[in-house]
């Protein structure tokens, strides 16, 4: 569903990507792992087309987004690709409902449809009595689901989600972790995870241990 190949990319004069090869199919959970500066997130970013990489290319369900610019690059992103950072990115002037419609509304899709399926969402990820309220009233446990249902909003083909853990309490990163799991046996949802979390890596389909910019081993589990 997705495959990537020969990504490279550059700052400066460093080489951060080294000619990066990778293929995920529908409904696996990819975790790739690493030291830092290993080249995760910026790999995480190219593929997820936040960032554009120096040479190679990036394809999604046969459209190859690495060649999609300006307008028809955010539209295609909105619509094919949810984003969990380790920092949700909730508006804090929005309701948890409304930050769930808001790709959904920018896509053009019906408001009411958009509000039906955010519902169902929250609901689903243990919020329906949470929906009104601001992200300073939630949890971060709550705040990190109320973000995957955002990224979810537009069955997305993938979600990449960027150490989405990283900010929370074992308990809550825990079920962050059943979580994915449950949405991939469930809906056969695809997800790409940068983490340092063994456990999370774990409970993925395959872990792919990145070093200096390249993938050196895969691990399937």
């Amino acid at each position: 569903m997705l495959q990537a190949e020969g990504i490279h990319k550059f700052y400066g004069e460093l080489e951060v990507l080294k000619g990066v090869d990778l293929t995920i199919q529908k409904g696996e959970i990819v975790s790739i792992i690493g030291s830092s500066g290993a080249g995760k997130s910026t790999l995480l970013h190219i593929l997820g087309s936040l960032d554009a990489a120096d040479e190679g290319s990036v394809q999604l369900n046969d459209v190859v987004i690495t060649q999609l610019k300006g307008k028809k690059l955010a539209d295609f992103r909105n619509k094919n690709i949810g984003f969990v950072f380790q920092f949700h990115h909730l508006l804090p002037e929005f309701s948890a409902l409304e930050n769930v419609c808001i790709p959904g509304w920018i896509a053009g899709r019906k408001k009411k449809e958009v509000e039906d399926d955010a519902k169902s969402l929250l609901t689903k990820l243990g919020l329906a009595e949470k929906m009104d309220n601001k992200p300073s009233q939630l949890s971060g446990g709550q705040q990190q689901r109320v973000a995957v249902a955002r990224a979810l909003i537009n069955k997305p083909a993938i979600v990449f989600a960027d150490e989405p853990t990283g900010n929370l309490d074992s308990k809550n990163a825990k079920e962050l972790h059943n979580l994915f799991v449950q949405l991939r046996n469930e809906f056969e949802q695809t997800f790409l995870i940068v983490t340092h979390n063994e456990e999370l890596a774990s409970m993925s389909n395959r872990v792919l241990h990145m070093k200096d910019g390249r993938i050196i081993n895969e691990q399937i589990n």
